[in-house]
């Protein structure tokens, strides 16, 4: 008996080894899954399944469990994505937080996207201006041709044809005395001042000189040893004699000829901040000392000139006498020194060299999707001589900082008050003339049109709009003949011009003024997805 209980004894520990050594195969830390037939098995760690360990089912064949039915498949299938489900819960909570993040990161990387906005240009004046707000207070009833072109391009009226006066094709006395009585001095054929010329009762008071940007004092001359430079002879200083008295000849005649509209102060309010403005001062200090003058020698940009005699130049200028080998680092220097003597140092030196190109120097006017401005000035590599880069690239300076400081976009008056500023204060800079624009701007519903110089990009022409009606504005090119040709509204329907007759009427009170309404639209317009408008009927006339 005692021998039996041993071997049963013997066979209860095999079993049990037998046991551990099954529970060894299949360890807890391998988590078990339930197929979609109801099977329990082990999920091994490459993402497949361990069917070794699992016991065939009553009434099952051994070989149909250790295969895959289709409903087996179909759940292998979806155990591959990039997350399993069957980690754990540390890394659950790990990828659900990377999920949150990256979600997070998503809607914030989208929401730093700068929203599109409209871009309003006032026209009506010769020359266009760049606004970031529509006019307010707009109504139908103070205005009745823009009422009644609104009213025929809403149906409410039948469009009737003008009848035809015969007076118009004369021309009265007083108009041409007006036109005799037209002042010298705009060169222009096209751009007239935007603000009229009366004549005074009495005699005008003397302008007020233009106050000059602050220029730190330095010690160039006192520094710089002249005493051996070789002294000019006496023909030379006649020659400087003269030409000094024809600086002040033409200074007097500028100071006559010029209006009193040109003379006015500058608007100053769109400067840069001053912090902007001193790191650019900052960045161009060593040629602050370009700007100071000595009796006895040239100025800095006179002393660029080759005729110069080299003895009597600006003593920082001698090292930019070979132009064909510094020519870039004189474009450089006088940047600077008009920005710091001129513009008061809010203009960025962008400056790009081209191959080809029509004109020595162009002021590229760009107006971003945001409606942020900015501008750049493009030179010819061909240019060869000073006198080819001095007066246009300060001419389109001039337009830089008509754009970026008082928003207009050819022209006008503020760029001829920088000019006349330029000349005002360095008078040895060449006389900065008017010139014809590029483009002409014209609103589509109440006609007005400007004229202006920046070609924009087709994907920025659908959010131009009018500063005073919020209709669509069209960009053509311009041609003289522009000036005999009138301008009549655009029949063409445009899926902005049939989502504003479907819902103008219907948007807002009975009593909302026509600028708020047109305020509505637009920005009811701007959510609607790019594929809504291209599927609008724009067949209707």
């Amino acid at each position: 008996m005692a021998i039996r209980r041993h071997d049963m004894n013997l066979k209860r520990n095999a079993i049990r080894g037998e046991q551990r050594a099954a529970s060894a195969v299949a360890p807890p830390s391998s988590p078990k899954v339930v197929t979609r037939s109801g099977r329990t098995v082990h999920v091994r760690m490459d993402r497949k399944f361990d069917y070794s360990s699992s016991l065939a089912e009553d009434g099952e064949d051994e070989s149909f469990s250790n295969s895959l039915d289709s409903d087996d498949e179909d759940y292998q299938l979806d155990l591959n994505p990039e997350k399993p489900k069957w980690a754990s819960r540390k890394q659950r909570r790990l990828m659900s937080h990377g999920s949150t993040s990256s979600s997070a990161s998503d809607t914030n990387s989208s929401n730093l996207e700068p929203e599109p906005a409209y871009i309003y240009l006032e026209l009506g004046q010769p020359v266009v201006f760049v606004r970031d707000e529509p006019e307010d207070g707009v109504t139908l009833d103070n205005d009745p041709d823009l009422k009644t072109k609104v009213h025929k391009f809403l149906g409410l009226i039948a469009a009737r044809r003008r009848l035809y006066n015969p007076i118009q094709n004369y021309d009265t006395e007083e108009a041409d005395e007006e036109k005799a009585g037209s002042s010298s001095w705009q060169r222009s054929v096209l751009f007239q001042s935007s603000t009229p010329v009366k004549a005074p009762a009495t005699a005008p008071a003397p302008p007020s000189r233009l106050v000059a940007p602050s220029i730190s004092k330095t010690t160039t001359w006192s520094t710089l040893n002249l005493s051996y430079a070789q002294p000019p002879s006496v023909e030379e200083k006649q020659a400087k004699y003269y030409g000094d008295l024809v600086l002040n000849a033409n200074a007097s005649y500028m100071e006559s000829d010029t209006p009193d509209i040109i003379k006015e102060p500058i608007d100053l309010a769109g400067l840069p901040p001053e912090k902007v403005r001193n790191q650019i001062c900052r960045r161009h200090k060593s040629n602050i000392a370009c700007l100071e003058t000595n009796p006895l020698f040239y100025r800095f940009v006179e002393s660029l000139n080759p005729a110069i005699p080299s003895n009597m130049c600006h003593p920082l200028a001698l090292k930019y006498r070979d132009f064909q080998n510094c020519k870039t680092d004189v474009a450089k220097v006088v940047f600077n020194v008009f920005n710091h003597g001129i513009f008061h140092c809010g203009l960025e030196p962008t400056m790009i060299w081209k191959r080809v190109m029509p004109q020595p120097c162009i002021c590229e006017m760009v107006i971003s999707s945001t409606g942020q401005r900015t501008a750049r000035i493009l030179l010819w590599e061909q240019i060869t001589q000073p006198g080819m880069l001095i007066k246009p690239l300060l001419h389109e300076m001039c337009h830089a900082a008509a754009f970026m400081y008082n928003r207009e976009a050819g022209h006008g008056d503020n760029c001829r008050r920088w000019a006349y500023q330029a000349r005002h204060l360095m008078p040895e800079v060449p006389t900065i003339d008017d010139c014809e624009p590029d483009v002409k701007y014209v609103c589509t519903m109440c006609v007005r049109c400007s004229y202006g110089r920046i070609r924009f990009q087709p994907d920025i022409i659908g959010q131009l709009r009018c500063h005073y009606c919020q209709f669509e504005v069209t960009v053509e090119p311009w041609s003289t003949a522009d000036m005999y040709r009138g301008t009549r509204p655009d029949p063409a329907m445009t899926p902005f011009k049939v989502f504003i007759r479907e819902n103008y009427q219907k948007t807002g009170e009975a009593e909302m003024v026509h600028s708020a309404r047109m305020r509505l639209l637009n920005e009811q317009y701007k959510r609607l997805k790019p594929g809504a408008t291209e599927r609008m009927d724009v067949s209707c006339s």
